[in-house]
């Protein structure tokens, strides 16, 4: 590939960046309007902001706002006002897209055969536990695979998941466990030896789907 062929498939693969998440920050504030007008409880649902409580909801807001920020940084690129999309913003969309894939393998390897599929895939949940990650994970498996991705950077990609296990801990120990008013999940049925080897299954997933994202997205070659 010539110089100018390879700047031309930069430029094309930046403008593609650009609209999947232009589309995604948009999905995420259609799944979030939907996901305000919900007036009663059902399965992994809550009423309005209630909602917030849920990881997913969590990881797909960060996902959102992570294309948000990656459309407010390029027009500052734009403008002249920066020399470039900092390098820091990819490890960024790195961590978020890594949150948006452990919700969708928990929806489609745990709870859907648990609950099944439909009810987890209507209203605000279509977005949230299917299309939205879908997305994010095929495009940043197509679109970022001009930046190495360290190994050291997969271990980032578990602090979305250690921040909300703390928090899901500190309720717990503060408020009881209750299901499903503390414990929403779950998780914490099999006393404190279950939810350790829950939690631990948890963060074991997290960090696998971080290597095989980076994997896919061609991270582990220096470019």
């Amino acid at each position: 590939m010539t110089d100018a062929a390879g700047t031309k498939a930069r430029l094309d693969r930046r403008k593609l960046r650009l609209l999947s998440s232009a589309v995604l920050a948009g999905l995420t504030v259609l799944g979030t309007a939907i996901m305000l007008s919900f007036e009663n409880d059902g399965i992994l649902t809550a009423r309005g902001v209630h909602n917030l409580k849920f990881f997913t909801v969590d990881s797909n807001l960060l996902l959102g706002l992570v294309c948000l920020l990656e459309l407010i940084l390029s027009r500052a690129v734009h403008l002249g006002k920066l020399a470039g999309i900092p390098r820091w913003f990819g490890t960024l969309r790195y961590i978020a897209t890594v949150a948006v894939a452990l919700t969708f393998t928990v929806v489609v390897l745990f709870f859907g055969p648990m609950v099944g599929y439909a009810p987890l895939f209507q209203d605000a949940n279509l977005f949230f536990h299917l299309i939205i990650p879908v997305l994010a994970m095929v495009s940043y498996a197509i679109l970022y695979r001009d930046r190495f991705i360290p190994l050291r950077e997969t271990a980032l990609a578990l602090v979305p998941a250690l921040l909300y296990g703390l928090y899901y801990t500190v309720l717990l120990l503060v408020r009881g466990v209750h299901f499903p008013d503390t414990d929403w999940y779950g998780f914490a049925a099999g006393g404190v030896v279950g939810s350790v080897i829950t939690a631990a299954g948890v963060f074991l997933t997290t960090w696998v789907l971080a290597l095989l994202l980076r994997l896919a997205a061609g991270g582990t070659k220096r470019r």
